[in-house]
């Protein structure tokens, strides 16, 4: 027999599954551990007990399973959102925010949400806004206004400025109108960015390549408006010509530019309510026979001669006015003009005063207004230009369409289709939302009488995405029922602007689907220095084909790898993406590779399968500091954590429980720290409880602050033997610290516990109990590195740091304890340890040489390394 001594400098490798027993070959053997079970695993070597979880606040309903979520406005300003069915509730600082005033309410927000879709929500912020998307619901905002003010929107993907209204255009200078013109206008918000959709046409007919003649557009203020553009009709496209902060624009001839056009809005989410056909089920007749009747002439600007004033002559019927209307398609109508004097630079001169329509014709489409002054029967032309401007309102040009519904619907947009004066069918510009039992009629017949409509068809459901995400200044969605791959990006530097342009333009918004072999729906966008698209079957990387930003004319797709995400939202570490895999089970990572050419995905749980096989992930959660640990919340009911650095190659695994099951988990800034928060379902005094619990800090000053009990609670103040308060643990047997010394344990009842002594500083809550066991042994001692071999250990050296209550054994049946206490006074607990600790422990003989360390009391343990002296057999 040989005794040797070996030495596990680092539990870094984390726990690994039985399987991996016999890899002595590999590198995370010699740092690896057979349980590691509540201890955190630091990345450069040592085991932590973790600590306890304090009580926050019951859920609302412990019926419901609810989710947390985080809320990060800052480093400095977080929220955990308390996710439930039909509302939300906020903690922060392990306190739940209430009502400014009712203190001993919880303050909520309600929400649209059950309980079976919850852990099916996606979620993505960005400042004190927080997008969430299911595709049961449109797309929400929930909006953080003030500490105690938050309100939860419907996302509004519809232009946020109105087009101008009454555009309207007038020409002057003109002496022959030979050519129709067509002007819209656009409504553009102080960021230059946001702008509205198209005015209504305005049209004139003139000829502003004759030297002098000039179109002036004109509109009514919007809301909102900082500036506006106006665009000009050529080859059937509207360019820019201009921007202005006033309400007219002059055109001069000014040449158009094509390439900047008007923005175009349409509904990129079918929504619950839209109107999607309307059946005809009587045409009528005669309709559109009398549209575009002018109804009134607005005299802009009377003046018909500059310093010329023949009123006298007028009245004497020597000099005659004569009003026309040119348009090609209209005509009938006939107008009359009242006269009168005006000033006009110093001058009082003749002006037309106001304009009657005697006769108001029909089928004008774009009307312009003709001035003829005629002197013994002839036009006048020695005496300049006639400088009379007009604007003219005309009835509808076509048959219009109204909706009515009791349901409170808006926003339908319907146009009829007319064949010989009937309506045949309707087309649906736009199918509104929120409609019930909408109602159609006919609002502006044109002539026409006799047209009846079936009731409308409307969309029982809508088609909402299920991803949500910002990527290159763009809020992206994607992952609809309907569209399950297709993607939608907004314009750039907006958040819900999806208008585009024809032709297309470099910051216009962007939609495109994923091609594949197989319709499975993007479950997560995940913005990296590319963009990252997971499905329930693969991994996809969106780029443009050069190396400049996405724009809708360079995009380009491609798969990375084939193994599909679940619908457990993702973590980002540094430049590496964390995800639960559709099936199996197991968590994998993905990051860039520069040999790869591309995101390559590996197994995270190869090592330790057994803590993921026949289990499902159903939350996740990353905090950075002050370990970098992944949290993962399984079907089994366990919290299992991954210590993770990348760059390092550090993967430690390591899983916790305790007298409940963990349903929930998200970790946010507080401090110093990224603070765990969990739901945890327990029974309690017979009942089924669902608790919001935190994670306490390691940190700690003296050791009476020591935090080491689930659903915890601490007492502060005088000193006290009666603790109550405990409602929460009733009829638990509960863990007492009290002054930083172990008290006997003791059963809650009516809230309350009885200390054998009074302290000042008590942490009461249910025990933990925290093992590490170390892997079979594998020393140099023969080829076969001692396997085979019966071995017996009867010492172990621990080496601890400010530690306390140690147990070590070769299994969990024969331990032995540490003891600790050496000169401490009298009354005081037993000081924490930053040594080397020698143990004898029982011995055993046993083909692995395992040793078994476990701490059962509130105290903190930390193992840095452990000395192994092991009896070798033949």
């Amino acid at each position: 027999m040989a005794t040797v001594k070996l030495l596990q400098r680092s539990f870094a490798g984390g726990e690994v599954t039985p399987e991996f027993f016999g890899r002595i070959d590999d590198a995370k053997y010699q740092s690896g551990l057979a349980v590691c079970r509540n201890f955190v695993l630091a990345p450069h070597g040592p085991a932590m007990n973790r600590a306890g979880f304090a009580f926050v606040r019951e859920v609302k309903d412990s019926n419901l399973k609810v989710r947390l979520i985080p809320f990060t406005y800052s480093t400095t300003q977080t929220m955990v959102i308390e996710l439930g069915a039909g509302y939300f509730r906020f903690h922060t600082q392990g306190a739940t925010l209430m009502q400014p005033d009712a203190p001993d309410s919880p303050y909520e927000v309600s929400n649209p949400y059950r309980e079976d879709e919850l852990f099916d929500l996606h979620y993505v912020q960005s400042a004190d806004v927080m997008t969430l998307v299911h595709p049961n619901h449109p797309p929400q905002e929930l909006r953080r206004l003030g500490a105690t003010n938050w309100e939860l929107k419907p996302v509004s993907l519809q232009p946020v400025i109105a087009p101008p209204e009454n555009a309207a255009a007038s020409t002057a200078g003109c002496s022959e109108a030979k050519y129709d013109y067509e002007y819209v206008v656009t409504a553009v918000m102080v960021d230059l960015v946001n702008e509205s959709a198209a005015s209504n046409v305005a049209t004139v007919r003139s000829n502003v390549y004759e030297t002098g003649c000039t179109n002036t557009i004109s509109w009514s203020a919007s809301a909102g408006a900082y500036r506006y553009n106006v665009y000009k009709k050529e080859g059937g496209v509207y360019g820019y010509i201009g921007q202005t902060a006033g309400l007219s624009l002059v055109d001069d001839n000014i040449s158009p530019d094509l390439s900047k056009t008007p923005p175009i809005y349409d509904n990129v989410f079918s929504v619950a309510g839209q109107i999607e056909s309307v059946p005809v089920t009587a045409g009528g007749s005669f309709y559109g026979t009398h549209t575009g009747i002018i109804q009134s002439v607005t005299v802009l600007n009377g003046v018909l001669f500059k310093y010329i004033s023949f009123e006298g002559a007028i009245a004497a019927g020597k000099i005659t006015i004569e009003l026309s209307v040119s348009d090609p398609t209209g005509s009938g109508a006939r107008l009359s003009a009242t006269v009168g004097s005006v000033a006009c630079d110093g001058y009082s001169v003749t002006a037309i005063k106001t304009v009657t329509v005697i006769d108001g014709g029909k089928g004008y489409t774009s009307p312009s207004i003709v001035t003829v002054v005629k002197q013994d029967g002839r036009p006048i032309t020695g005496w300049g230009p006639i400088h009379a401007t007009y604007s003219v309102s005309t009835s509808p040009n076509t048959v219009q369409l109204a909706v009515t519904d009791s349901g409170g619907g808006s926003g339908a947009a319907l146009e009829p289709v007319i064949i010989d004066g009937a309506i045949t069918a309707v087309n649906v510009i736009n199918g509104g939302s929120g409609y019930f039992a909408p109602v159609v009629s006919v609002s502006y017949a044109g002539g026409g009488s006799g047209a009846t409509f079936g009731q409308p068809v409307v969309k029982s459901s809508g088609d909402y995405p299920g991803a949500v995400s910002y990527f290159e200044q763009r809020r992206c969605f994607a992952g609809t029922t309907r569209k399950p791959q297709n993607i939608w990006m907004t314009k750039s530097g907006t958040e819900s602007n999806m208008g585009y342009s024809l032709p297309v333009r470099d910051d216009d918004r962007i939609a495109f689907r994923v091609s594949a072999r197989e319709a499975n729906t993007i479950r997560h966008i995940v913005p990296l220095a590319q963009l990252l698209l997971l499905t329930s079957s693969a991994e996809w990387r969106v780029t443009s084909v050069n190396s400049d930003a996405i724009t809708p004319r360079s995009i380009s797709v491609r798969p990375q790898s084939y193994i599909g995400a679940s619908n457990v939202q993702p973590v980002i570490i540094n430049n590496t993406l964390i995800y639960a895999s559709a099936r199996g089970g197991h968590v994998r990572e993905l990051a860039y590779n520069w040999q790869a050419g591309g995101f390559v995905t590996g197994d995270l749980s190869i090592r330790a399968p057994h803590l993921f096989d026949d289990f499902e992930i159903v939350d996740m959660a990353f905090g950075k500091s002050p370990q970098p640990v992944v949290w993962f919340v399984s079907s089994s009911g366990c919290l299992i954590g991954l210590t993770y650095v990348p760059e390092q190659q550090v993967g430690a695994w390591h899983w916790h429980d305790t007298d409940g099951v963990f349903e929930s988990c998200a970790a946010v800034a507080e401090g110093a720290e990224d603070v765990l928060y969990c739901v945890i379902r327990r029974t309690v005094n017979g009942c089924s409880r669902r608790y919001v619990e935190r994670m306490a800090s390691r940190k700690f000053t003296h050791q009476a602050d020591a935090f080491f009990v689930d659903c915890g609670a601490t007492y502060t103040g005088e000193p006290a033997d009666r603790i109550s308060g405990l409602h929460h643990l009733e009829g638990k047997t509960v863990s007492i610290l009290a002054d930083g010394a172990v008290h006997p344990q003791r059963v809650v009842t009516d809230g309350t516990i009885t200390l054998d002594v009074e302290a000042s500083k008590v942490q009461i809550g249910l025990p933990i109990t925290a093992d590490l066991q170390t892997l079979p042994i594998a020393a140099q001692v023969d080829g076969a590195f001692g396997q085979g071999r019966f071995k017996n250990v009867n010492k172990v050296w621990l080496r601890v740091h400010r530690s306390s209550g140690i147990w070590a054994g070769p299994d969990v049946d024969r331990l032995t304890e540490a003891k600790q206490r050496k000169n401490e006074s009298a009354g005081t607990p037993p000081a924490l340890k930053s040594e080397e600790i020698p143990l004898n422990i029982t011995p055993s003989w046993a083909d692995s040489g395992q040793v078994y360390v476990r701490q059962v009391d509130p105290l903190p343990l930390t193992v840095v390394s452990m000395t192994a002296e092991i009896v070798m057999g033949g």
